[in-house]
């Protein structure tokens, strides 16, 4: 599975350290609830008494409950729909990250790799509805590849690279692949 993660320096995160873990939705209720738009493996991050960051501002869980179309989250120091909707759409941001199963990774850790075949490097990575797309410059040309086992078979960072699969069309005849 390859990991979808927000790159930090992306938000209104004052903190460097923090790292994006979530987005809020539109309020549910009247007791604060907000929808939780977030990857079933950082639900952990939001137990009960959790602390997390909203434009720089701290905040605790107060619960998290599972709604018609997926999680809803409510903070102790927003009691009510009204306090809540002021942090409608914002994201959220935490000091810890889980750990990673094989075949994920932190998105921004990719950017940089160097290219293999052919050479260039990994200069971002564009989040998309299906999949994300590593963003490459080779040889003065920029394009994406999406970041799918077919396609990209092999990150080892370690070792500093991505394997790119040679697909014609794919990769613009001026890179040189």
């Amino acid at each position: 599975m390859r990991k979808r993660e927000s790159q930090p320096g992306l938000s209104s995160s004052t903190d460097p350290a923090l790292t994006r873990v979530a987005r809020l939705g539109r309020p549910h209720g009247l007791d604060g609830f907000l929808g939780l738009y977030v990857e079933p493996a950082d639900l952990a991050l939001f137990e009960i008494g959790a602390a997390v960051e909203i434009d720089g501002r701290p905040l605790t869980v107060r619960e998290v409950r599972r709604g018609p179309r997926g999680h809803q989250v409510a903070f102790v120091e927003l009691p009510n729909r009204e306090s809540a909707d002021t942090i409608r759409n914002h994201e959220v941001f935490a000091k810890d990250r889980r750990r990673l199963a094989e075949g994920e990774y932190w998105l921004e850790d990719l950017i940089g790799l160097e290219v293999r075949p052919g050479g260039g490097v990994v200069i971002g990575v564009e989040s998309g509805p299906a999949q994300d797309r590593l963003v490459i410059e080779q040889a003065g040309a920029v394009f994406e590849v999406p970041f799918v086992l077919e396609l990209v078979p092999r990150v080892d960072q370690e070792a500093g690279y991505v394997e790119i699969v040679e697909i014609e069309g794919l990769i613009p005849p001026s890179s040189g692949l």
